[in-house]
């Protein structure tokens, strides 16, 4: 469709007018366009040559090679017809995406990454080749804008080797051609992040936090005098309050309020202004806004949808949710890898649970930690109930047995499972990182049983317990998990929390993307620029 401006005289401009659209009308429709400035042979013609010099192939499976040859084959497809120039449509979804990529931030994006290339174009494209240049360059912003957002700007196990999560995919060049045709951008652009609620909030987070951090963030506060108690009342208070408007400075509630941040924070609800709690008050806010981004990364990386039962184990939480139908089921403590032994990222899935389960003890365990043992005491794998079966040290089902009496059976790349413990008393403290990498669980009965399901699975359980002999026991289905790491999460009344970044995944994961910078829209020289 084309649109004219009608420029003529106010007196009576309407036979000018209808002149004009007589004469277009009446004429062919390449003349018709030439007449207007515009020729859609003339520009496809040059989108294509444009197109044509793109190198998707030296750079393929690279995020560039990606949007490379996914405007290929948008442009392909479409017979090379533009997309933001030639009639009025074109210029109001320029006008939505532009914006859109204006405020990547809000997604913990960098806008720059999508504009700067456009910069060029400040008092927009001429017609012919500079056109075509602009519109290809405009598409490829958009389709990058769109992999950044809906995948992540990184890949997982390019930033951890401790990562097995699925591959994600996206053929944007597919969604965005279907938008075109149905007049739904602003729906493609809204449907692009990940839509679960955990994500959500975390841009909304992500908008407060950058304005405390604009604004200075908060006052540091000097170490407590002995015995735990603040210097200066005052200065707690205007710091909590920052974060929490409830805030009084009245000292009990002062004490109510510090007992909120700190359980915000996964630090122990003491009330008392200690070392590690001065540290999480001391944390800059711009800190702040960099972990959050690095959670939206890193939900980013997560299928969109979850399997309708799944466990969740957050890590730095050292928690363990069971869902069932979108509703939480089971919510349990955990214990998790110490910095030495990290649990790992990652997609499994519960194929069965082990009754009575014996441990094949790694062989990296077995000799830092049993074979100095029994240079000294040659008795001491038969105290530990444990066998030299084939070259490889086994304990035996028993009381002493560190996988306790049940263990869920989930194969999986780093050899980690979720289990019991005989070491009850470590679900009494606050900081919970004394495995292996494996995952002890304070519920794990319940947690079976909810795994296990059918007809009376605490009965199955406790019976097969009772044999003392190892069993499994098989599931009607696989249950998902997901053994994520999420230092920033809203809690159910949407505020804020903070866990400490045990692994250091926040601190890589924030480097790696402040480091990385995407290349060109376009080779420079397919653009023509010197």
């Amino acid at each position: 469709m084309h649109f004219f401006k009608c420029n003529a005289p106010l007196r009576n401009p309407w036979p000018s007018c209808l002149l004009m659209i007589a004469l277009a009308l009446a004429t062919p429709a390449a003349a018709r366009d030439s007449l207007f400035g515009f020729n859609e042979d003339d520009a496809a013609s040059s989108v294509q040559d444009v197109v044509s010099g793109l190198d998707s192939d030296a750079a393929a499976g690279t995020r560039d090679g990606i949007v490379a040859a996914q405007v290929k084959a948008f442009y392909a497809a479409r017979d090379f017809r533009m997309v933001w120039s030639g009639d009025e449509d074109a210029s109001e979804r320029l006008t939505v995406v532009r914006s859109a990529l204006e405020r990547a931030d809000r997604q913990g994006l960098r806008p720059r990454d999508y504009i700067s290339e456009l910069s060029r174009w400040g008092d927009g494209a001429k017609p012919g080749r500079d056109a075509a240049e602009f519109d290809v360059t405009m598409t490829a912003a958009l389709f990058r804008y769109a992999l950044d957002v809906r995948l992540g700007r990184t890949e997982p196990n390019r930033v951890y080797r401790d990562a097995d999560l699925p591959p994600q995919s996206f053929d944007v060049a597919g969604a965005f051609a279907t938008a075109l045709r149905r007049g739904s951008i602003e729906r493609f652009l809204d449907e692009l992040p990940p839509p679960h609620p955990g994500y959500r909030w975390l841009v909304d987070a992500l908008a407060r936090y950058r304005a405390i951090a604009e604004k200075g963030g908060w006052p540091l506060l000097s170490m407590p005098r002995a015995g735990g108690k603040h210097a200066n009342p005052l200065s707690l208070a205007l710091r909590l309050a920052v974060e929490d408007p409830d805030v009084e400075d009245e000292p009990a509630a002062l004490q109510e309020a510090l007992v909120r941040f700190q359980r915000r924070h996964g630090l122990d609800g003491s009330g008392k202004l200690d070392l590690e709690t001065l540290k999480a008050l001391n944390i800059p806010a711009s800190f702040r806004v960099q972990q959050i981004i690095a959670n939206m990364e890193r939900w980013r990386w997560v299928p969109r949808a979850f399997e309708d039962r799944y466990i969740l184990v957050n890590v730095p939480d050292q928690s363990l949710t069971f869902v069932a139908n979108q509703t939480a089921k089971l919510s349990s403590k955990v214990v998790i890898g110490k910095i030495t032994s990290p649990t790992p990222i990652l997609r499994t899935d519960v194929v069965g649970v082990v009754a009575n389960p014996a441990w094949d003890v790694p062989d990296d365990i077995a000799a830092s930690k049993i074979l100095p043992h029994l240079r000294h005491h040659p008795n001491y794998l038969a105290s530990r109930n444990m066998v030299l079966a084939n070259g490889h040290v086994e304990q035996n089902p028993g009381d002493g047995n560190v996988l306790g009496k049940l263990m869920l059976d989930s194969p999986n790349p780093f050899g980690v499972y979720m289990h019991d413990t005989p070491d009850k008393k470590l679900f009494l403290s606050t900081m919970r990182e004394h495995s292996n990498g494996c995952v002890r669980v304070e519920q794990i009965a319940p947690l079976a049983s909810l795994v296990l399901g059918g007809e009376d699975p605490e009965d199955r359980i406790i019976e097969a317990i009772a044999t003392g002999e190892t069993q499994e026991l098989q599931l009607e289905r696989p249950v998902a998990v997901y053994m994520l790491y999420w230092t920033a999460f809203a809690d159910p009344d949407g505020a804020m929390e903070f866990r400490p970044d045990l692994y250091g995944r926040d601190a890589s994961l924030i480097a790696k993307l402040r480091a990385q910078a995407p290349k060109a829209a376009l080779p420079l020289a397919t653009l023509g620029l010197p």
